[in-house]
């Protein structure tokens, strides 16, 4: 006569084996699809080694957001998926609730289909490593080339306005507490609009061309634009300009008026850059810290957004494109940059999209 609990614990085992076999099925399958993304984001990795020892500079990658972050995914990944099964086992015995088989059936190859597992895993576990690298790699920007950009920039941004400061222009149409607010607002959703479009298209199954596109292209914008162009053009932007340059400073007047605008609303920029210039002169190590003003990162990955968009469809393309814009402008408006940083960045993003373009339509990158 068969025992009840060592048939369950037989049953148990059983499943477990399937599970984690599935389970290395689409690690293997996720990392063949991501090869090149892969041996890229490792390069950048060995790259930042390497300039972090050879510049005397600060601590090499910490690996522990890495570790924390793999973890994290797998278990989502295969509590969402084992959830998914359950259901659809639950669904096909037909439970006394008369769940609907082909719904969950349906929902679970929608959603969570091992298809769709492949596509998101290696994006979203590198994406640690990757964004981990690049806050190192800022940490370390003036180890390798001390700033010395902000004058010329300055100057350059005067020029390029009318011999007129690009904030003064802003000033009369934007320079009241409560818009101020609103624009840092949409300023600091940036990183959640980022990574949220960057997991939509990690997940997406449809369009597969333009998925490879964005992805090759963000990854290669954070390296080409984020890195290496921060690297030669060092600067801190206007927020940091009079305590670093040591010069008379033209955004004194903008820096006072952003305070008292945060006495009557929040204008949460002025809280980041006091943080930033801390982690700074402290040298403390913290995820998204360092500081770097050209090209303007933020504005480099809008731009990005709205190319994706388009690609996507007109009201996709209209929404980020209005986003950018807003970016654009709060990045003048709030002193994180020069107006030159913006538009220095949206070139190299336009380039980049049509270049990683032409490379998919070629040869699958991503």
């Amino acid at each position: 006569m068969t025992n009840p609990p060592a048939a369950a614990a037989r049953l148990t085992t059983s499943a477990i084996g399937r599970l984690q076999e599935a389970c290395r099925q689409v690690l293997i399958e996720s990392l063949r699809q991501h090869r090149v993304l892969v041996i890229l984001v490792v390069a950048y990795w060995a790259a930042c080694q390497v300039t972090g020892w050879l510049s005397g500079g600060m601590p090499v990658v910490s690996t522990v957001p890495f570790a924390g972050g793999v973890a994290v995914w797998v278990l989502l990944l295969v509590a969402s998926r084992g959830v998914t099964d359950a259901a659809s086992t639950l669904a096909r015995r037909r439970s006394p609730r008369q769940l609907d088989a082909p719904l969950w059936c349906e929902t679970g190859d929608r959603f969570l289909s091992a298809e769709r597992a492949a596509k998101i895993l290696t994006p979203a576990l590198f994406s640690q490593l990757f964004f981990t690298t690049f806050s190192s790699f800022k940490r370390l920007l003036p180890y390798v080339n001390a700033y010395q950009w902000d004058p010329t920039l300055m100057q350059w941004d005067r020029a390029l306005h009318g011999g007129v400061q690009p904030w003064q222009w802003l000033q009369p149409i934007l320079g009241t507490p409560l818009v101020t607010s609103a624009i840092s607002v949409l300023y600091n959703l940036w990183p959640f609009v980022m990574f949220g479009t960057f997991f939509w298209q990690a997940a997406s199954l449809r369009r597969p061309q333009l998925r490879e596109q964005f992805l090759a292209s963000f990854v290669f914008c954070w390296i080409i634009v984020g890195t290496a162009a921060a690297l030669y053009l060092s600067s801190v932007g206007p927020c940091y300009y009079g305590r670093v340059t040591g010069l008379d400073d033209p955004y004194a007047p903008l820096l006072a008026y952003l305070r008292d605008a945060a006495e009557s609303y929040p204008v949460w920029s002025v809280a980041v850059q006091d943080l930033l210039w801390n982690s700074y002169v402290n040298h403390w190590t913290m995820l998204g810290g360092g500081i770097s003003a050209m090209p303007s990162m933020h504005v480099a990955i809008s731009v990005l957004l709205a190319c994706l968009g388009w690609g996507v469809n007109r009201w996709a393309g209209i929404c980020y494109t209005l986003y950018a814009a807003i970016i654009l402008v709060g990045s003048v408006h709030l002193g994180w940059h020069y107006a030159i940083d913006g538009y220095a960045a949206a070139i190299f993003s336009v380039a980049l999209w049509r270049a990683t373009g032409w490379a998919v339509r070629r040869h699958r990158i991503a």
